[in-house]
């Protein structure tokens, strides 16, 4: 691709690809009277621009996929973390209720040695 292409918006992109196709179609309606070297270029300049929209729209539908796969895996990660921070307060619960537990039992091991004593 050339600097000037580069520099060019999508609208003049399109325009310029309309200019081509026209032209390419007049050349291809001249029939008879025009040259054969002619109506082999416009063909030719034709062809190339049925290709290029037929590539430039394998692009597009590729993108489009990817920019649906990226949505999906920005939703499956954010439920990913959801999952993981419920889990995680799951677990300091559970570590809350062990501590508890322990000082419970801990607890009552020291009244059963008073009361033994």
């Amino acid at each position: 691709m050339n600097p000037d292409a580069q520099e060019e918006g999508p609208g003049s992109r399109r325009l310029l690809e309309d200019v081509r196709r026209r032209l390419a179609r007049v050349f291809l309606r001249v029939g008879p009277r025009a040259d054969s070297r002619r109506t082999r270029v416009a063909a030719a300049a034709a062809a190339a621009a049925e290709r290029e929209d037929r590539a430039r729209a394998r692009v597009e539908g590729a993108l489009a996929a990817l920019r649906a796969e990226l949505v999906e895996m920005h939703l499956q990660n954010h439920q990913l973390t959801r999952t993981l921070l419920d889990l995680n307060a799951k677990m300091q619960q559970l570590r809350s209720e062990n501590v508890c537990e322990i000082a419970a039992d801990s607890l009552g091991q020291e009244d059963d040695a008073v009361d033994q004593e």
